[in-house]
């Protein structure tokens, strides 16, 4: 090959090399920002594990959710110390969902980490949040737990996709070393 002919498919390596460049960067951004979302995902369940204060807060939200199924005027139920306790703890689930609604925290670590945590949630709080919504006529208020709870309560495929697949483990503690 002639040096003019190669000079007049120049552009077209050049073009080349760059979309390739371009492809192996935008793989490695989207690699990247899955990993900080993952990340996120457990740094706010480390915190929420780990925290004292977040500790405190959850014994005083259980100590609440056990008043509230007990309460049967809900009004009376929010002048307490109690709804506090689970208002505040409700604020925890509702920052979770917004994360997950708005691509910071990886939905399938938040789903294998809290998804029963979640669904006990709702179910011991859904009468206190319809309660609230509609004392503050405010339908946004928890509306991504909500949803949320809606979605892993409604999709089984979710549970196919993202929980552990194989045989079920034996009963029992597992060995540290296999049986001779």
């Amino acid at each position: 090959m002639e040096l003019d002919a190669i000079a007049k498919l120049a552009p077209i390596g050049t073009v080349v090399v760059a979309l390739a460049a371009l492809t192996v960067a935008t793989w490695s951004l989207l690699a990247q920002k899955g990993v900080a979302r993952r990340r996120a995902a457990i740094d706010f369940f480390l915190k929420a594990e780990m925290d004292d204060k977040l500790l405190k807060a959850y014994d005083n939200y259980r100590a609440g959710v056990e008043v509230l199924k007990g309460t049967t005027d809900l009004t009376q139920f929010c002048a307490t110390k109690h709804y506090q306790a689970v208002r505040s703890y409700l604020n925890v689930f509702e920052l979770m969902a917004v994360g997950i609604e708005n691509e910071t925290f990886d939905e399938r670590i938040c789903y294998v980490f809290w998804k029963g945590f979640v669904l006990d949630a709702m179910n011991d709080t859904a009468k206190l949040i319809d309660h609230i919504r509609k004392a503050h006529n405010a339908d946004l208020y928890f509306r991504s737990f909500r949803r949320l709870h809606y979605r892993w309560m409604t999709n089984p495929e979710l549970a196919i996709r993202w929980q552990h697949k194989g045989r079920p483990l034996r009963p029992g503690p597992i060995p540290l070393a296999l049986s001779p």
